[in-house]
């Protein structure tokens, strides 16, 4: 059994999970007070976030997608995703699909490069080693 599925239970596990960085449900400690996070805004990041898999492939859920999941109206998520991109943690991307436009990509390599800032400003007090693709050694907090 998988370490998600001894944790959360197998029927959890099946539908699927997403890695966050605690430094992402954390943002709003380490942000300035006009920088801060509406509930709304910071599970929006969350959701995006779960719905990015690869680094080259971004997510593109759509309005309705995002308000369902986040509980609210889609005006709320509009807002939301408009602020977020008027700090720079996110960018929106046109799409279009067999030329008819689409919903919306989301670029978070913003929001990478955030955290990874507020990462060195604020080092892990509890790191841990994660091993990557060339066995460099990373530190995150637990």
């Amino acid at each position: 059994m998988s370490e998600v599925a001894n944790k959360w239970g197998e029927e959890v596990a099946k539908r699927g999970f997403a890695q966050i960085p605690n430094y992402l449900l954390h943002l709003n400690q380490f942000a300035a007070k006009e920088d801060r996070l509406s509930p709304v805004e910071l599970l929006v990041l969350i959701e995006l976030s779960g719905s990015w898999w690869k680094r080259d492939e971004q997510p593109y859920p759509s309005m309705r997608t995002l308000s369902t999941r986040c509980g609210t109206s889609e005006r709320q998520i509009l807002r939301a995703i408009g602020r977020l991109e008027e700090i720079g943690l996110l960018k929106r991307v046109k799409r279009r699909t067999k030329g008819i436009i689409s919903s919306n990509a989301y670029d978070l390599l913003p929001l990478v490069e955030q955290l990874q800032a507020v990462a060195a400003a604020y080092p892990a007090e509890h790191p841990r080693k994660v091993a990557g693709k060339s066995s460099e050694s990373v530190t995150s907090d637990e």
